[in-house]
């Protein structure tokens, strides 16, 4: 998660203050205080040996958290307890990885409370930070800049557990039961809970609280306006403390929201001329025809992950203030014409003005990027954390319009999760073909994938821009290879995946609901769920999944990597990629709906340039 985290710490000002799980909160209670839509805060709290939530008494811990408000009245929040030093030699223990929900079922008013509930998702092996409660907050305001937040509910003494044994983990749902926390060595919030945070705006504060078992006083303060930091006394007792950096995920960058409001054609910069920055802006992008007579332009940016930035950056570029409707091209074939007025719209190319078959490899700079790779497994007792982490170096060969290859090095950084050696070999090698034809998309792909397949890939997909419903297939045989010490194995080509979707877009806020089913690169067969959130740089997911070898749930992002460009002339760039994409699961070594990567799907491509997504950040 932490390139996730690294990515994006450019984005705009939000603010955040957390209880000991990473939640809007006090010390140990959670608030029902509204957060902003797009509100991403991560960060870390310690608590103390004598209040530990899985070794009470024996080890003290440390709580590594991420929240994101998902639409405007739910929140997600994944937490990771580590216990510090060893339980058994060799063994650090972990209390698992717990997904938790927080619904604010009414929001504050000048008479009301805010009134929110809050549920931890059951199938962790060991939710020790389970946190099944009710809660109502309300402010007041005591002096020009001094308010007090008070906030009073109930916490559940009852939690929902399942079976603890690693090897029987392949179902999230199996051997639930409903246990008493009055069994466990610390009942966190059991019973009535409540506090007051007294506050000096958002800057700092003073808070007391009632956790259902102990009475517990912190201090915090704010700094540069989104980092926090924060100590408490539990008990009059043992001391907490914990930091947090919060942002959020919706505004563009600054640069970006310039270029929304740029100055008209004919006026310059006072400190720099215009004609130098539109030189400089447009090396940014390869492949261009300009075409004045009928104000559009055809082009292609491999820097930003949301096409919307390219528009705003094309127009800037500009001299020519006529042109008024934009193509932007992948793999030098056209997605489609998007017209940026006060409203974007779209439309499809005519057979016209659809490029024909041409060598577009001089049309293209000599392009280089760093990719990171992480695979990883959190919940071996042994281990807190086994990881294989490398760094790709790619580079793309675009051909005709549509074919481009793919090739690039690979180095390794660390491995502990599996045998692989740690050498430096061949990146993923394959040749895609990319096609459009209206609302018609295809991806074909031949050659060597990612996570460890090579042999042949088939996408299609409907796909309408202005429509809500998108449906798609995917079809490929591959064989399993990977690089020994010496040469490289090949296995059988005899692993046939075959997965049908169907996509369902709500234009407000940016979700999107994906049902998918089919066979499987291991061979089993079943179903998969998504809700996918589109916020502006940045996509989240949640899901469920069941197949034959198990069910499990878990979540999904894309980011991308700062710094983006590094070095660019006219003929060269060195960059970051422009999205790293990361996909986590409950269970470890089962093999549920397991799949490679061609280097893109096209539902995830398809969907950045769906025009109410645009609009959303025009507006």
């Amino acid at each position: 998660m932490f390139p996730f985290l690294f990515a994006l710490f450019m984005c705009p000002l939000t603010y955040g203050q957390t209880n000991i799980s990473g939640k809007p909160g006090l010390i140990y209670v959670p608030t029902a205080q509204k957060s902003d839509v797009g509100t991403f805060q991560f960060g870390y709290h310690f608590n103390p040996i004598d209040y530990g939530f899985r070794y009470n008494g024996r080890n003290s811990e440390g709580i590594y958290f991420a929240n994101l408000t998902l639409l405007p009245r739910l929140e997600v929040n994944i937490n990771l307890l580590r216990v510090n030093n060893e339980i058994l030699r060799g063994q650090k223990g972990i209390g698992d990885r717990q997904l938790d929900l927080r619904y604010l079922i009414l929001t504050e008013t000048a008479k009301r409370p805010s009134l929110a509930v809050l549920i931890s998702a059951p199938f962790g092996i060991d939710n020790s930070l389970s946190t099944n409660a009710i809660v109502a907050s309300k402010t007041f305001r005591l002096g020009p800049k001094l308010y007090a937040d008070v906030t009073a509910g109930l916490g559940s003494p009852f939690y929902v557990q399942r079976d603890e044994s690693e090897k029987s983990n392949y179902n999230i749902f199996n051997s639930l039961q409903i246990r008493k926390k009055s069994d466990l060595p610390y009942r966190y919030l059991s019973g009535p809970i409540g506090g007051v945070n007294l506050r000096l705006d958002r800057k700092a504060g003073f808070m007391a609280e009632w956790d259902s078992q102990h009475f517990n006083m912190g201090l915090y303060g704010t700094l540069f306006r989104r980092w926090t930091v924060q100590a408490g006394i539990l008990n009059f007792d043992q001391v907490t403390f914990g930091t947090s950096y919060a942002l959020n995920l919706l505004p563009l960058p600054k640069r970006f929201r310039e270029y929304q409001n740029k100055p008209k054609a004919g006026q310059t910069d006072p400190e720099k001329p215009a004609e130098l920055t539109r030189e400089k802006v447009a090396q940014n992008f390869e492949n261009t025809t300009l075409d004045t007579l009928k104000g559009s332009v055809f082009y292609e940016q491999r820097l930003y992950r949301n096409p919307y930035l390219g528009m705003l950056e094309m127009r800037s570029s500009l001299a020519d203030s006529n042109i008024r409707e934009y193509i932007p091209m992948f793999q030098g074939m056209p997605i489609g014409v998007y017209r940026m007025d006060k409203k974007i719209t779209y439309r499809q190319l005519t057979k016209n003005e659809m490029p024909r078959n041409r060598f577009l490899l001089s049309k293209y700079k000599f392009d280089f990027w760093l990719q990171p790779v992480f695979a990883a497994n959190f919940g071996y007792r042994a281990k807190t954390l086994q990881s294989n982490t490398s760094v790709l170096l790619q580079t793309q060969f675009n051909l005709l319009n549509g074919l481009a290859l793919h090739a690039g090095v690979l180095f390794p950084i660390t491995n502990d999760l599996d045998d692989r050696p740690k050498k430096i070999r061949p990146a993923p090698i394959f040749l895609n073909q990319f096609l459009a034809f209206g609302n018609h998309f295809i991806s074909a792909s031949a050659g060597y994938f990612h996570n460890d397949q090579y042999g042949v890939n088939l996408q299609y997909r409907h796909q309408d821009f202005t429509g809500p419903w998108s449906f798609g297939v995917e079809g490929g045989l591959t064989g399993l290879y990977y690089y020994a010490d010496k040469g490289i194995y090949y296995g059988n080509m005899d692993k046939l995946m075959v997965i049908a979707d169907a996509s369902y877009r709500l234009a407000q806020p940016d979700i999107t609901l994906k049902l998918s089913g089919g066979r499987y690169v291991s061979g089993d067969e079943g179903g998969r769920m998504d809700l996918i959130r589109q916020f502006t740089n940045v996509e989240v997911g949640l899901y469920v999944m069941k197949t034959t070898n198990g069910t499990t749930a878990g979540f999904n992002f894309a980011v991308p990597i700062p710094p983006g460009k590094i070095l660019q002339g006219k003929k060269f760039r060195f960059r970051t990629t422009d999205e790293f994409r990361w996909e986590y699961n409950y269970t470890r070594g089962f093999r549920i709906g397991e799949r490679y990567r061609t280097g893109y799907q096209l539902d995830q491509k398809l969907r950045q340039y769906h025009v109410n997504y645009l609009n959303g950040q025009h507006r």
